[in-house]
């Protein structure tokens, strides 16, 4: 699941540096060779704890059926996005590119099961539609997720260059979404982070103690938000429920 918001930012850092540069996702050690590596690793996703106070709760609320998918555009109308058969339900969101949620009026509008941009979507159109209860649930909880940048070079100059261009680029990426998928379309699962806002918490610089002949440059973010897990186990189980009430009154007898 970290691995997803590695994948989301790995590609614009490689745009960033171009493909000599050596560029690593996840944990990493120093090169065995070259003159520098860059990684991005996203360490760890935190939820709060319930408390005896009740702060930090999350919240609970039923789940629904739905879908979620690539739209494709109508070959004679490129701006239209037909809804496939599949897509049940209601329209519950847009994006595009994924991670940026649209505003519907401002962005598109829906016309029965189409979708009607006003412009050529900047990327990808990605739907997510709500459909009948489930049995499951749909919690929300404030959370954050750790990232690590770090940076092997032979000079102090090498460390700081790249690590505050990787630091703009990270930066920069997060300024343009608005949620992160971190289960993708996994069938009755979901976790995803939405109401983003990533912070720089320190950086640091000292020689790798596994690999001395390396300077090590360590940049820490923390990307806090609300985490909406979603477990859906199918149709609820049916429940007995109250017909009608029929109500008789009786007069009480009168005593000889």
């Amino acid at each position: 699941m970290l691995g997803a918001l590695e994948n989301l930012l790995l590609p614009a850092l490689r745009k960033t540096f171009g493909s000599a540069q050596d560029l690593q996702g996840g944990p990493a050690t120093a090169p065995s060779q070259g003159d520098s590596r860059v990684a991005l690793h996203a360490t760890r996703l935190r939820r709060p704890r319930r408390t005896a106070d009740g702060e930090a709760t999350p919240t609970r609320d039923p789940a629904s059926q739905g879908w979620q998918g690539t739209l494709t555009s109508d070959a004679a109308h490129p701006l239209d996005f037909p809804l496939p058969t599949e897509a049940v339900g209601e329209l519950a969101e847009v994006q595009s590119p994924p991670g940026r949620i649209l505003s519907a009026g401002d962005a598109y509008l829906l016309d029965g099961r189409k979708l009607r941009f006003f412009r050529a979507p900047p990327g990808q159109v990605v739907v997510r539609t709500r459909g009948a209860p489930s049995a499951g649930y749909r919690e929300r909880s404030e959370g954050h997720i750790d990232l690590e940048l770090r940076v092997w070079a032979k000079d102090r100059d090498s460390i700081d260059t790249l690590l505050a261009r990787s630091l703009q680029t990270v930066l920069a990426t997060f300024e343009s979404l608005n949620v992160i998928d971190l289960t993708g379309a996994t069938p009755g699962f979901g976790l995803r982070m939405t109401r983003l806002r990533v912070e720089l918490t320190d950086v640091t610089r000292h020689f790798d103690a596994a690999a001395p002949t390396w300077l090590l440059g360590v940049a820490h973010c923390r990307l806090h938000g609300e985490l909406e897990l979603a477990l859906t186990l199918g149709a609820p189980e049916e429940e007995g429920r109250i017909a009608d009430v029929a109500i008789q009154l009786h007069s009480p007898s009168k005593a000889d």
